[in-house]
């Protein structure tokens, strides 16, 4: 498309993005035009002309039926989609929630009066119809034999009128003479049962479309299902599973939250974060209060340790209690293994 259009442009904007942290930030002009969309005035087109960084231009057209939203709000929405895709490789990669819950079924007899009905090809017009390709794709492979063969006996016969036509033959092209006009034999025997072949596919052809004139052609999907015994999955567990993973995710990223901007390093704040979610923690329980001791799985760097103990004082200073009516406090705190002293007592 020429860009600016006849029309005119609808507006400009920029977009920033940071890149590996918050203050790495990227600017990206964009220029859109605003209209119905010419195939289906129903639809809103909005065509996005976007520049990046190094100055390569596209342009990009989105197509929406929301006419109440502003443009730019919607060319934000679609700029940013792959945050949402990423988002759902972490649900299915952390969270499973892609994952078979429950193999339990239910079987279409008890869905019976919930479903759907619809009408679909028959039972016995598929079998018709299966049949029907088998001899097709038989008959195929036939007549690709006989024009290969025809072709073949082409060539025979023209190399049998060029030695027939010449003035005295040697003893040798006598015999190469003889062993063409066998093959020219068997050539016509072949097409002969090749012929035979296949008319007697054209007829088994011919008697299945006439069965198929006289069988039912459609039937109630449901009363099919029914009678293959057919199930389907039980989506409860699944619904209800899929939701507690939801709010999981949720509650991670709340979490999440506060390291990440302390940390502001996006390229593996998501990991460092989660390692530190899986660590082993030691009590040191007092009347009055609970201190964990989190015992990381790796060892951090001092700057990453700075940020975790600045994340845990800041929670610290919100008076976490536990959730047992105690009232006793909760504090965390980010330790070494080499604090760790284990004794036996025998």
């Amino acid at each position: 498309m020429s860009w600016p259009p006849v029309d005119g442009l609808s507006g400009r904007m920029v977009i920033q993005r940071a890149r590996n942290r918050s203050t790495d930030l990227r600017s990206y002009p964009l220029e859109y035009w605003d209209r119905p969309w010419p195939k289906n005035t129903r639809l809103r087109q909005i065509v996005v002309q976007a520049t990046n960084p190094k100055g390569r231009t596209i342009q990009v057209a989105i197509l929406t039926d929301d006419w109440q939203r502003n443009a730019q709000e919607i060319i934000v929405l679609i700029f940013s989609r792959w945050l949402q895709e990423n988002d759902f490789k972490y649900l299915d990669k952390h969270f499973g929630i892609n994952q078979i819950t429950s193999y339990g079924v239910i079987e279409y007899q008890e869905l019976s009066q919930s479903v759907q009905d619809r009408q679909v090809c028959s039972g016995e017009l598929k079998a018709l119809q299966t049949q029907r390709r088998a001899i097709r794709s038989r008959q195929s492979r036939v007549l690709l034999r006989q024009t290969k063969s025809d072709h073949e006996a082409h060539q025979c016969e023209k190399e049998i009128v060029e030695m027939e036509s010449k003035q005295t033959l040697s003893l040798e092209d006598k015999k190469q003479l003889g062993l063409l006009r066998g093959k020219r034999t068997r050539y016509k025997n072949k097409r002969q049962e090749l012929g035979q072949e296949i008319e007697s596919l054209n007829h088994g052809l011919d008697e299945l479309d006439q069965k198929a004139q006289g069988v039912q052609k459609t039937e109630s999907r449901l009363k099919q299902s029914i009678e293959q015994k057919m199930v389907r999955m039980d989506p409860a567990k699944k619904r209800l599973m899929d939701q507690l993973r939801v709010i999981a995710r949720n509650v991670f990223y709340k979490a999440l939250a506060p390291f990440k901007k302390a940390y502001d390093n996006y390229r593996d704040d998501h990991d460092q974060f989660r390692q530190l979610t899986q660590s082993a923690g030691v009590l040191e329980v007092k009347a009055d209060s609970i201190m964990v001791n989190i015992m990381p799985r790796v060892s951090y760097s001092p700057q990453l340790r700075r940020v975790i103990t600045k994340v845990f004082q800041e929670l610290n200073k919100r008076q976490l209690v536990l959730p047992d009516n105690s009232s006793r406090k909760l504090i965390l705190r980010l330790a070494e293994r080499s604090e760790l002293q284990v004794t036996l007592r025998k």
